[in-house]
């Protein structure tokens, strides 16, 4: 069965270029990193050879050949550190189990399985009927690896750069130049609509509907949420323009993190008694109770994108539970947490990391992630975070009020 994409000419890959300089001349006068791509554009040479690479390699994904691929994966990982799931985790904050809720069930797929542009003529969504998930023999652990393996070369096009990675360069430049004085919102606005549009381009320059329609179980978590979700984390994955969204909200935020310092620094020698925290989950036999947790905690200051500080998130959620576990297992029974015993804990958790900006971090991730991660698992884990946070700070201004009266 021959070639399906036909590479033998190059003018195939101008669409990309062409929708691009359009795009960027109706945004110039917006958008500060729109002119000098612009500029950039018009003496381009479109050449096919980062598309042919990423087709080549996904045409090499058959059913057999994948699993032969992920034995491999396996042979090289431990049982406790999945490679596969742990970087879909980072690139994009989804959780294993939100994956398989929101993209994988077949009820689902009609919506989630689209990769789209918004320009009309690029929109293709799959229909559920053609992704027959029964008759597959594709399991997930291999949808898993299939998007990994894409966007891993995605990523090292970008590392290189190609003309996607220097549209990033040119616009982690201009924002940089442009950052002083200006609200978190105008570079929120900024970035929501490089990456969108960078999403757009991608869609076309690697022609990944034929992707999409010719690896459809395959290609399962290669969708607009996911991808989204990649492209913010590795535009805002250098520290450079990291810092400069991360000051600007600093900046607008200085009061609430001012209160929550000041409440971290009253507290800071305040015991698991202190909290309330029901006595299974004291941990009194241990000499640092949530060590563990509390570490796990203080990384987000050390990771740049939205998904990677979620996935720090996450962990530091398994990290209470595993305390948990561990602390009690001498019971002979497991203990369930609930909702009411987890909140004191992650506000003596809080407490303890010292993190003054931690609303910062969260509020950073709130506002980069998308809609569907922030109504995920991944999301409720922030929202506890955040919930615990302002209770914190209620708690003080409950004190200080008492103090005046």
């Amino acid at each position: 069965m021959g070639n399906v994409f036909c590479y033998e000419r190059d003018d195939d890959n101008i669409q990309w270029k062409q929708q691009l300089e359009s795009t960027c001349q109706v945004m110039k006068k917006q958008m500060c990193w729109a002119e000098p791509i612009l500029i950039q554009l018009k003496d381009l040479r479109v050449s096919n050879k980062y598309q042919k690479q990423l087709h080549s390699f996904a045409q090499s994904y058959d059913e057999s050949s994948l699993s032969e691929i992920q034995k491999s994966f396996r042979s090289r990982e431990s049982s406790k550190d999945n490679r596969n799931i742990q970087t879909i985790i980072k690139r994009t904050g989804f959780t294993e189990d939100d994956l398989v809720e929101n993209f994988i069930k077949p009820s689902r797929a009609s919506f989630n399985l689209s990769i789209q542009s918004i320009t009309p003529s690029y929109i293709y969504h799959e229909k559920t009927s053609n992704v027959g998930m029964g008759g597959s023999q594709v399991n997930f652990e291999d949808q898993m690896c299939f998007f990994v393996q894409i966007t891993d070369k995605i990523k090292e096009h970008f590392d290189q750069p190609n003309e996607l990675g220097i549209m990033i360069i040119h616009f982690r430049h201009s924002l940089n130049q442009q950052h002083q004085n200006r609200s978190f919102q105008y570079l929120h606005e900024q970035l929501t609509l490089f990456c969108r549009t960078l999403y757009e381009t991608i869609v076309i320059y690697y022609d990944m509907i034929s992707i999409k329609k010719k690896y459809q179980v395959h290609a399962v978590l290669l969708n607009e949420e996911t991808m989204l979700n990649f492209i913010v984390n590795y535009v805002m994955s250098n520290e450079g323009i990291y810092q400069v969204l991360h000051n600007s909200l600093l900046k607008e935020m200085g009061e609430i993190q001012k209160q929550t310092e000041q409440c971290m620094k009253q507290n800071k020698n305040i015991t698991v008694e202190d909290m309330e925290i029901p006595k299974d989950f004291q941990l009194k036999s241990q000499a640092n109770p949530y060590g563990k947790a509390i570490q796990t905690l203080q990384k987000l200051s050390k990771k740049y994108g939205p998904s990677s500080k979620v996935k720090v998130i996450i962990n530091f959620s398994q990290q209470i539970q595993q305390h948990a576990r561990e602390g009690n297992e001498n019971r002979g029974t497991s203990l369930l947490m609930q909702a009411d015993d987890l909140l004191p804990i992650i506000k003596y958790i809080l407490i303890k990391s010292q993190m003054y900006d931690i609303d910062v971090h969260l509020t950073y991730i709130e506002k980069l992630i998308t809609n569907g991660m922030l109504n995920s698992t991944s999301g409720y884990y922030v929202v506890t975070l955040q919930a615990a946070l302002t209770s914190l700070r209620s708690n003080l201004n409950q004190q200080q009020f008492n103090q005046q009266k």
